[in-house]
């Protein structure tokens, strides 16, 4: 791992933990206002197709099978897509609620619309249990179940978001020290399995018992080849089990290429300790927001490029 001249690790994580926080904020907060406009205009669709919850029917789940994430979350309390479903006769309710929603079949619809005609939370609908004006009410109601589902589908979205973000950047940087992208879907068994001066994304790697995935697998030249993982961490107490899977991929990875080059880019919330268990385990460090220096690690074991 590349230090500047006085530079510490942990003064190279605290730097890294300071972006990621920056980027953490600002993106979650978008992520969840339109999460949140958007389930507010779910809620006030059922709403006004079912006289403001009073009867459901199945026909309106039919029509817009989305609505099926606002029923969840108003049952006492918000229950899973598994769980959602599995009282409703289906596996999962995950396929109502994509953007191109399957519709469900007439039987299922209506055992939907029965089963939040039962279970409804009391708090949430007041109105459909106690005399309140429902005025007073129906915001409180909107604004409530739609912020929890906002809550959750923002970091959903930022997880997945914050993954993609690593990894195209990782991707960029080979890409920049002239490696070459290919794509490929068979398990990778042996290093001539990838021409000299490519690299292939999410792939299987060939081990003693399971094949491991690699989040990116790199022939830098003729006898080296590198196999690396990208990690981006929210939480610091996350870290240790990251890493430890970083180093659980690292013995496999090696049991069958014993020569093999393992890295990890990481970025966010990562103790100095657990980096120098990675260095101990002979695992290079490249830092999200300098990989400059994975560029420079490329460039200096690229020997004998074959044309592979």
């Amino acid at each position: 791992m590349r230090l500047g001249e006085g530079e510490t690790i942990e003064d190279v994580a605290i730097e890294s933990q300071e972006l990621e926080e920056d980027i953490f904020l600002n993106q979650i907060r978008e992520f969840y206002e339109e999460e949140l406009e958007k389930n507010k205009e779910l809620y006030d669709f059922v709403a006004e197709h079912t006289n403001n919850f009073r009867k459901f029917d199945a026909q309106i789940i039919r029509e817009e099978p989305n609505v099926v994430k606002i029923l969840r979350y108003l049952v006492k309390p918000p229950i899973s897509q598994m769980k959602f479903g599995q009282f409703n006769g289906v596996g999962s309710t995950t396929n109502y609620e994509d953007d191109d929603p399957s519709t469900p079949t007439k039987a299922t619809a209506k055992e939907m619309a029965k089963f939040m005609e039962e279970n409804m939370d009391e708090r949430k609908v007041p109105w459909l249990f106690q005399d309140v004006d429902i005025d007073d009410w129906i915001d409180v109601s909107r604004d409530w179940t739609c912020d929890i589902i906002a809550q959750s589908e923002a970091n959903t979205r930022y997880r997945n978001w914050r993954k993609d973000v690593q990894e195209d950047k990782v991707a960029e940087a080979m890409n920049e020290a002239g490696l070459k992208h290919v794509s490929r879907s068979s398990t990778i068994s042996d290093i001539d399995d990838l021409p000299s001066g490519t690299f292939v994304s999410e792939t299987k790697v060939a081990c003693p018992g399971d094949d491991q995935k690699a989040d990116f697998v790199a022939r830098l030249a003729k006898d080296e080849i590198l196999f690396l993982e990208a990690k981006a961490i929210g939480v610091k107490i996350d870290s240790y089990k990251r890493i430890k899977e970083i180093r659980n991929k690292e013995s496999d990875w090696r049991a069958d290429f014993p020569n093999a080059r393992v890295g990890a880019a990481v970025a966010g919330w990562i103790p100095e300790s657990q980096i120098e268990t990675l260095l101990g385990d002979d695992i290079e460090v490249f830092w999200e927001h300098r990989l400059d220096s994975l560029q420079e690690y490329i460039h200096s074991h690229q020997k004998n490029l074959d044309s592979k």
